[in-house]
């Protein structure tokens, strides 16, 4: 075992967990969207963020540094660089959602754009739905392989 980013049993169900939760706040933001309430979306995007956050930060510690130490450790380079392609990834999906979502929160409710809000809303879905699918089809098994 590398010294370092130690590894967390539960680490595994409790961000299948967060995606869980991060899923339906989603769908509350989408909802208060497509009803075009302003105080309800900001609400809605304040929670979301509350949950992304969090993941985003426990994701890129917990998962990542522990991943890349150890498959780093091993000489495991296809692996390793693999992980990276997925760091770098979460990294540029991380920033659009947190820009997205402090945008739509500083914007005054007249303001808000509820058809762009909705497209914005569908793109950042797409991405968060089919990342959320390799994460646990490709990421989450290997890290519980390297325990």
């Amino acid at each position: 075992m590398v010294t370092g980013v130690p590894h967390h049993s539960a680490l595994v169900q409790g961000l299948v967990n967060d995606h869980r939760q991060l899923l339906q706040a989603f769908g509350r933001l989408k909802h208060c969207a497509e009803a075009e309430d302003p105080g309800a979306f900001k609400h809605a995007l304040v929670d979301f963020k509350a949950l992304l956050v969090p993941h985003l930060l426990q994701e890129a510690i917990k998962l990542y540094t522990f991943l890349r130490q150890e498959l780093k450790a091993q000489g495991n380079q296809q692996a390793y660089q693999m992980v990276n392609g997925y760091k770098a990834e979460m990294g540029g999906i991380g920033d659009a959602a947190v820009r997205f979502v402090e945008t739509y929160t500083a914007t005054a409710d007249a303001d808000i754009d509820f058809v762009g809000v909705r497209a914005a809303l569908d793109d950042i879905g797409k991405l968060l739905g089919d990342r959320i699918r390799r994460e646990e089809a490709e990421l989450y098994p290997l890290y519980q392989s390297l325990h």
